[in-house]
């Protein structure tokens, strides 16, 4: 009836019928009953799955015999072009097999990934069902979309059984081609050397395969083999007489994998047959690099006991050492240094020791085993930088403690520009950085940098009230003046961190201290439009610098300042500042004189300004052509590293007022560095190796660092 009709093509939440159910369960008796009464043999789920598809995939024969009597489509596909040959073959089942080629299956049928029933018998070791396929005129040769044939991945597949190795043999005596190569340029033998397979290698060389073959990256057989560590295909292939010092694209041996790899027997017998132990690829780098970086120390002995270096640096200068003391390897660090004479203070090119690395990493240990070999802990690197201020720098509180106590750190260390750890770590707002400075290990809170500018400075200018506070009631100075004659309460006011400028007022700051401008904490906090700083000190003076002000800190001390802007203009679009008074009589050194950008006219120039209501008409005279004066004089930019960008230095203060538009930053050329072993992902050679020295830090943009224009660049690991 057409009731009973309907009901047979009721379907459930997956698109099944009564009849896809039944065949995929392998109830014949049910299917033979459902066939009769009508079903639609032909039905496919919401999957593609037919009644055939899910019968031939389950093994179950007699329900494929019956569907196929139905005159059911024998190539009807899925959504991925998958037939019931398929599944049949790729399930291992070799009498449904044949039934569906009996039934006129279409052998080479491809999938959407260009597979054919061949290659996924060979890729799940159907040896018989290979024959069979290959008896009804199965293309032994097709390509899927990766290029690979079933030959390739038959050689690809982890021998479990004695499967793959049959499939192998039925392959290539029905004449599959044993030099076939994939899109990536691997052929059989490649790809069994790198799984390991040493018995399908002994196969494919018998066959005559080329044991030199590359691929697309210039890896051969014995290349792959040994970054793997397989000893005993490497042994199989240097029996057969393979080229031993071939070179891949990155410049790398074989010694070189295989000394990142960790094998000491593969890597024995490399140096038996003579590779070079002291080669170095496009990076520089050495075997012994390699091993150094992955920690292998039974590889690092057998390469030096063969005559490898272990002061042999890479191109940046970069010494074994230095790669063992960045990963943190204890036991490598000490064999190099105790047992093979590794120069404890050897540098890099930027300066880096083996104790900076292993200490912006954490390793402590390392640090301490560095310490008791005598390793310098003030050593500074290409910016006279010391580790600890780099620590400072980025806040690595416990490791900063450990280098001052025990390590004796020179907490006093001066950069280039004359900054200790104590100026960095208060202007990037580390309280606990600060205070470990200041009462760990004793620093100067007054020290000076070469513009005569204090940690308060640092402090008032980027509005960090708790470092500020903190600074004070440790006798900071809070009326030092800088080389400009600025004060802290100046920069604070300047830049309209009330919370600094009232603390500062609290504990004596003078409001009527002018730099050597003229300028006071009045004058500019007004110009800068900081309508609240200017009430607080208005009142100040009015009280004749001892307001009543609310809030802040009880301490007394003493002084200094520090102004914003961005970064100086490039030399081909700037015009030198004129300083507002002769060179004779003003305390403004060589190192104070900067150049900057034109200013907008868009608003009034302080020094128009101060031009109309001064007493100073006759020394602003000679400014009047001048488009722009800042406020505070920027230090030149110091020089660039002309080796590396990324060791390039930074001037970490530049304190112009006036001009508040972010100079264009340079272009980041660096050079990769292929440190590592980077492989395609087909290939994955070594996936834990590292790779080498990465760029620079991104540096941090806010509204502070792009005002300002001041920014500490940090360190990173190799």
């Amino acid at each position: 009836s057409n009731g009973l009709n309907s009901g047979l093509e009721v379907t459930d939440k997956h698109g099944q019928t009564p009849l896809n159910l039944a065949a995929r369960l392998g109830h014949f008796q049910t299917v033979k009953v459902l066939l009769a009464a009508g079903a639609n043999a032909d039905h496919a789920d919401m999957d593609g799955w037919t009644a055939l598809r899910a019968a031939a995939w389950g093994g179950h024969t007699q329900v494929v015999e019956i569907l196929l009597k139905a005159s059911v489509n024998v190539d009807y596909c899925d959504s991925d072009q998958r037939t019931a040959l398929r599944a049949a073959a790729w399930g291992g089942h070799d009498e449904i097999v044949t039934l569906l080629l009996e039934a006129g299956a279409d052998v080479n049928k491809t999938d959407c990934e260009g597979r054919t029933a061949l290659i996924a018998a060979a890729y799940m070791g159907h040896a018989d069902i290979v024959e069979t396929l290959l008896e009804y005129k199965a293309d032994i040769n097709h390509e899927d979309s990766d290029g690979r044939t079933a030959l390739s991945v038959a050689a690809l597949c982890v021998p479990i059984s004695e499967g793959y190795t049959k499939v192998v043999n039925i392959l290539l005596e029905k004449g599959a081609a044993v030099d076939h190569e994939d899109k990536e340029g691997m052929t059989p033998l490649l790809v069994a050397a790198f799984e390991g397979h040493s018995d399908i290698c002994e196969l494919l060389l018998e066959a005559e395969a080329d044991v030199d073959h590359c691929d697309s990256s210039g890896r051969t057989p014995l290349w792959v083999a040994a970054s793997m560590g397989h000893a005993e295909v490497v042994t199989l292939l240097l029996f057969w007489g393979c080229y031993v010092d071939s070179i891949d694209n990155e410049g790398r041996t074989v010694l070189s994998v295989a000394a990142a790899q960790g094998n000491t027997s593969v890597v024995r017998q490399l140096l038996d047959r003579g590779l070079d132990e002291q080669h170095r690829d496009n990076s520089g780098w050495t075997p012994l690099h390699y091993a150094c970086l992955e920690g292998h120390r039974e590889v690092v002995s057998a390469l030096i006991e063969g005559g490898a270096k272990v002061e042999q640096t890479d191109n940046d200068s970069r010494a074994p050492l230095l790669l063992a003391a960045q990963e943190g390897h204890e036991k490598l660090v000490l064999d190099l240094i105790q047992n093979f004479s590794a120069q404890v203070d050897q540098r890099a090119l930027d300066g880096t020791t083996a104790l900076r690395l292993a200490a912006l990493q954490g390793h402590q240990e390392v640090v301490k085993i560095l310490l008791e070999n005598e390793a310098d802990v003030n050593a500074k690197d290409a910016d006279s930088r010391t580790t600890l201020y780099i620590l400072a720098l980025e806040n690595r509180v416990a490791m900063a403690k450990f280098l001052i106590d025990p390590g004796g750190a020179d907490v006093e260390a001066r950069d280039s520009e004359g900054r200790t750890a104590l100026h960095v770590s208060a202007w990037q707002g580390h309280k606990e950085m600060v205070r470990l400075l200041l009462t760990v290990g004793h620093a100067d809170v007054n020290a000076t940098d070469n513009e005569c500018r204090t940690a308060l400075h640092s402090a008032a200018w980027q509005g960090n009230f708790h470092i500020v506070q903190i600074l004070l009631e440790n006798h900071a100075q809070p009326n030092h003046t800088c080389n400009q004659g600025a004060t802290p309460l100046g920069i604070a006011a300047q830049e309209g961190h009330e919370e600094c400028v009232r603390l500062l007022l609290s504990v004596g700051a003078d409001p009527h201290h002018s730099d050597h401008c003229g300028r006071n904490a009045l004058k500019v906090a007004a110009k800068s439009g900081h309508l609240t700083v200017v009430k607080l000190l208005e009142e100040a003076q009015a009280n004749g610098g001892s307001p009543n002000i609310q809030g802040g800190s009880s301490i007394t001390t003493p002084t200094l300042i520090c102004p914003s802007a961005p970064f100086p203009a490039s030399p081909e679009s700037t015009t030198k500042r004129r300083s507002l008074v002769s060179s004779d009589s003003s305390n403004l050194t060589n190192s104070t004189k900067s150049s900057h950008k034109d200013q907008s006219q868009s608003s009034i120039l302080f020094t128009q300004e101060l031009e109309r209501c001064s007493h100073a008409s006759r020394v602003l005279s000679p400014l009047k052509s001048q488009p722009s004066s800042p406020i505070y004089a920027s230090p030149p930019a110091s020089p660039q590293n002309p080796c590396q960008d990324h060791f390039s230095r930074d001037t970490h203060m530049r304190i112009i007022l006036g001009n508040c538009k972010p100079s264009p930053a340079g272009p980041m050329i660096s050079k990769p560095k292929r440190n590592g072993i980077v492989t395609n992902p087909a290939l994955r050679i070594v996936p834990a190796i590292k790779n080498g020295l990465e760029m620079a830090a991104s540096r941090k943009i806010n509204n502070a660092t792009t005002t300002n224009s001041f920014q500490w660049r940090k360190e990173t690991p190799l």
